[in-house]
């Protein structure tokens, strides 16, 4: 067997001049030292005050694990950890695994692991983390509540199968992405992923848990919104795709279910989530070209026929947009009553603006709402344009420049006097919603879009599944209480309408944001008021 842990320094990294993020002087298991000199995507290897001459490249299958002094005691390992004394690196080639141990000091193992964590996984799990409740499940995908047993911190987990996972044509290659692009993000309106286990058999996200429910949540409670509420909502958002624009991401699935809060009620605390179908705007070929939530896509991405060309992030300004208009309304955008005539009329993007629940607001909200909105994406208002827009500028440089506290309660959503807000009622949400990400042979242009749903649903069962994106982790939530409705990704467009229902795939789930018949009752949102 050749496989080595550190190689030779390829001469494409020699000639490469990056910036060092830090270096650190470990032993060997033979005593010899080694120092470790850490650049972004690669650790340089060598002797002390000699050029090194091997390296490391920071990717999916490189693994790290900490080295605990284990605590014994009566003749049984304590479910805790002693000194910090080494750190080993595991190279998983495929058919096996070989492994490179260092010791060092705490500190310099400690700096070393945060170095680390944010860009490569580390390996085992169960034995760093207590695990007290499964608070999700999805098609291969499981959400549990634990505390990280070292600083007792409380995260939520979402746990992949490996061999079912990987086994999903493009399974493997989703996860790698969905992790990938978290790891680059950094803003407190992005949900966060703090770090990234594996075993043999599966493999963990270790997530930012969240406790305030979703924007769904808010207005199926009918919380009443002002405003000004409103512009707080929008405003933090906004800041969190500035933040995803300026690295050319784009998330390509905002919809109210993946906008969460990090408190209840509380509006600054407004975080986007679930990235399963995020990608980098210039990566050469995108895993998945159409796809998204229909009633939440842009034109041009649910319209996409050639694979050649490229879409760009101002696809989630008019997904933010959808989003305002039902804030701003109570109703969505497109009102079909059967999943293709939601479709149809995404496609068509043709927007009402005309009804009445806008009549009295401001000029400055319907102008960034058009602006949002605009078909033409070469038209269209990208972020940095939206954030300085005279509804939203001066709310986002207030937010932008405030800490978030868990225990204020300066912005608290109000109680509304609902008497005196009676014509602002909003109509009935009457449709239902699925999510689909498009296959490449579903998407391209060889496709017939003649195809019954029947043939294409079969060729989407067949083909793809749900790579699961359980991002909806909050201690209020129906995914805290093991209440999964919708959670996730699904790779065909167009798969099905709701007269399917009845024989509804284990692969297809409903969007939550639809309509409630109980005994005749339906859902009715509550209204925006202009205070």
């Amino acid at each position: 067997m050749n496989q080595k842990v550190w190689i030779s320094i390829p001469q494409s990294i020699i000639s490469t001049h990056n910036p060092e993020f830090m270096q650190c002087i470990l032993s060997k298991v033979n005593g010899k030292k080694r120092v470790l000199y850490c650049y972004n995507k690669y650790i340089l290897y060598g002797k002390v005050g000699e050029i090194a001459k091997k390296y490391l490249k920071l990717e999916f299958n490189i693994k790290f694990e900490i080295l605990y002094q284990q605590i014994i005691r009566n003749g049984e390992e304590e479910d805790c950890f002693g000194q910090i004394i080494g750190i080993q690196f595991h190279f998983d080639y495929g058919i096996g695994m070989i492994s490179s141990k260092l010791g060092g000091s705490e500190n310099q193992i400690k700096e070393l692991r945060n170095f680390l964590r944010s860009r490569i996984n580390q390996f085992k799990f169960h034995k760093y983390f207590r695990v007290f409740k499964k608070i999700g499940k999805g098609n291969f995908a499981t959400v549990y509540f634990t505390e990280r047993i070292e600083d007792g911190q409380q995260f939520a987990v979402k746990a992949f199968s490996k061999q079912v996972a990987y086994n999903e044509e493009n399974g493997k290659d989703s996860i790698i992405n969905e992790i990938q692009i978290m790891r680059e993000l950094n803003n407190k309106h992005l949900m966060k992923l703090y770090e990234v286990y594996e075993t043999e058999n599966s493999l963990y996200m270790v997530l930012e848990l969240l406790s305030g429910g979703s924007l769904y949540d808010l207005i199926k409670d009918k919380k009443g919104l002002k405003l000004k509420e409103v512009q707080q909502l929008l405003a933090g958002i906004m800041l969190g795709l500035e933040e995803m624009h300026s690295k050319d991401i784009m998330h390509r699935d905002l919809k109210l279910e993946n906008i969460l809060f990090k408190k209840k009620n509380q509006l600054q605390s407004v975080v986007i989530a679930d990235f399963g179908l995020a990608t980098h705007v210039n990566q050469n070929q995108y895993l998945y070209y159409r796809c998204g939530t229909p009633g939440y896509v842009a034109p041009e991405v649910i319209n996409y026929k050639d694979n050649n060309e490229k879409y760009s992030s101002i696809c989630d300004i008019y997904s933010l947009g959808l989003i305002f208009y039902i804030l701003l309304s109570g109703r969505p955008a497109f009102l079909g009553k059967t999943y293709k005539m939601i479709v149809k009329q995404n496609r068509q993007a043709m927007i009402d603006f005309s009804i009445k629940q806008f009549k009295s607001l401001p000029e400055d909200v319907m102008d960034l709402l058009k602006k949002m909105l605009e078909k033409d994406p070469k038209i269209r208002s990208d972020i940095k344009i939206c954030l300085n827009h005279s509804f939203i500028g001066n709310v986002a440089k207030q937010i932008q420049n405030t800490e978030f506290n868990e225990d204020s309660d300066n912005d608290d959503i109000g109680q509304i006097d609902e008497d005196n807000d009676v014509g602002k009622r909003i109509n009935q949400i009457n449709q239902q919603y699925f999510v689909f990400e498009a296959s490449k042979n579903l998407n391209s242009p060889n496709s017939s879009s003649d195809d019954s749903p029947g043939l294409i649903l079969k060729k989407a069962t067949k083909k793809q599944k749900e790579i699961d994106s359980c991002m909806y982790l909050s201690g209020q939530s129906p995914l805290f209480k093991g209440q999964i409705d919708t959670i996730g990704s699904i790779h065909s467009l167009d798969i099905q309408s709701p007269q399917l229902n009845q024989q509804l795939s284990p692969v297809i789930k409903q969007s939550k944001f639809a309509q409630n018949k109980q005994k005749g009752n339906q859902g009715i949102l509550k209204y925006v008021t202009k205070n």
